[in-house]
């Protein structure tokens, strides 16, 4: 055995000796700023508010032309990153000045401004940017809120101790926290991004004026008795909706008191059954008409007592949103006061009524809904923020735009049936 291993060793050397290190020296291709003969820049916005908050966050791609020997062109990516610094710069053209990848302003001094980017001797197309004046303040509303929140019976065969969670007290706290900090633009910098001045809080007291144990909840214990076919065997939301209707008069508190948030055990990815305003008070001199909304209420009372119109369903999981994420809710109330998911829709003006939302083509190839990076409309980039966007896919979810605060405020305070709101 000693005298193998020794044969082996020794074959071992003589192969290492017999090899030689390649004389070429390899290096990796380093590009240059010369390299750079097209760039591509986004200004992600066609418009922005001069606030000093909101901001336009450029997207700038650079591209060399690489031969091939099919004697076709094609670009090859170039991280301007790895460049010298300063080989990238971005210039706003009316004013002549360098404004680096972000640019906010408190100021109008034109209706637009106009970006481009410069790489060595390459520029970009010229973007512009219609600059519009900060929105005022609007007035100061208050909504109480009532989560009716639905847990299973300790008894139900289904339950298990071990893994279900009911929610607590301070899911909900947090819930409303951060939805107000969102509305009220205390988060993002989104480029026309707006307050609505509107303060969600906890209902303090029940429909007969009671004080509740813990604000701004309703637990509702259930069992098999809200299944419309006892036989099942699971529930779905349709059970739920069907019990709330049923028993309207303890499941859905006064609409003109309350926003009732029906905490339904469910995913998001399930339809929650929640129809959108469908009558608007007469309009007064100076109002206008919101789009949408088809039909003329009687009066304030106009409007029917049902699960449909005159409560928010929020999936159970929205307070479950794992680890280092927020809990979001503002989509489900959102879309209870009148406001659409900012994507391609032919069905509605602007997709959502709001001129000033950011929308894409969730069919369009170049979008993809594991990314928060989106392709306009308008054929240009931006990262989703929107807290419209549907939250099952990668979104900032941290703004809302001036036109989506004055549809939601009109719906508000003029729509039967979501007109909840309070002046102090």
């Amino acid at each position: 055995m000693n005298k193998l291993l020794i044969g082996l060793f020794f074959l071992l050397a003589l192969a290492q000796a017999g090899c030689k290190k390649d004389g070429f020296a390899y290096k990796m291709y380093e590009p240059t700023a010369d390299d750079v003969d097209s760039i591509y820049l986004s200004a992600t916005d066609k418009m922005m508010i001069a606030d000093g908050q909101a901001t336009l966050n450029f997207i700038v791609e650079a591209y060399r032309t690489v031969h091939l020997p099919s004697g076709k062109d094609t670009l090859e990516f170039i991280d301007y990153r790895k460049l010298p610094a300063g080989s990238l710069r971005i210039i706003e053209e009316r004013s002549g000045n360098e404004v680096g990848l972000k640019y906010s302003t408190t100021t109008i001094p034109f209706d637009t401004v106009k970006f481009h980017a410069e790489i060595g001797g390459t520029k970009s197309p010229t973007k512009p940017v219609a600059l519009r004046a900060k929105p005022a303040d609007p007035a100061k509303l208050y909504v109480d809120v009532i989560f009716h929140v639905w847990e299973l019976n300790t008894t139900h065969p289904t339950y298990d101790v071990s893994s279900y969670q009911p929610v607590q007290y301070a899911q909900l706290v947090e819930a409303i926290r951060y939805m107000n900090s969102v509305i009220n633009n205390k988060v993002g910098n989104s480029p026309n991004g707006a307050t609505a001045n509107i303060e969600f809080r906890l209902a303090t007291k029940n429909q007969a004026g009671q004080t509740l144990p813990d604000p701004g909840i309703n637990k509702i214990i259930y069992s098999d008795n809200v299944k419309v076919n006892p036989l099942a065997l699971t529930f779905n939301v349709a059970d739920f909706i069907a019990f709330i209707n049923a028993n309207k008069a303890t499941t859905i508190w006064s609409p003109k008191q309350y926003l009732n948030v029906q905490v339904i055990p469910s995913g998001a990815n399930n339809s929650m059954g929640v129809a959108y305003p469908a009558k608007q008070l007469p309009l007064l001199p100076g109002q206008q008409s919101i789009l949408g909304v088809t039909a003329t209420a009687l009066n304030e009372d106009d409007f029917i007592t049902d699960y449909a119109n005159a409560c928010v369903g929020l999936p159970r999981t929205m307070l479950f949103p794992g680890i280092e994420r927020k809990i979001e809710i503002f989509r489900f109330v959102g879309t209870f006061y009148g406001l659409y998911t900012p994507s391609l829709s032919t069905a509605r003006l602007y997709s959502d009524f709001c001129y000033d939302t950011r929308k894409f083509d969730g069919q369009d190839k170049r979008n993809s809904y594991s990314f928060a990076a989106k392709v306009g409309l308008d054929s240009e980039k931006y990262i989703a923020d929107n807290a419209m966007d549907d939250s099952r896919y990668p979104t900032l979810l941290n703004s809302i735009t001036a036109d989506q605060v004055t549809r939601m405020r009109a719906v508000m305070t003029r729509c039967p049936g979501r007109m909840n709101s309070k002046n102090q």
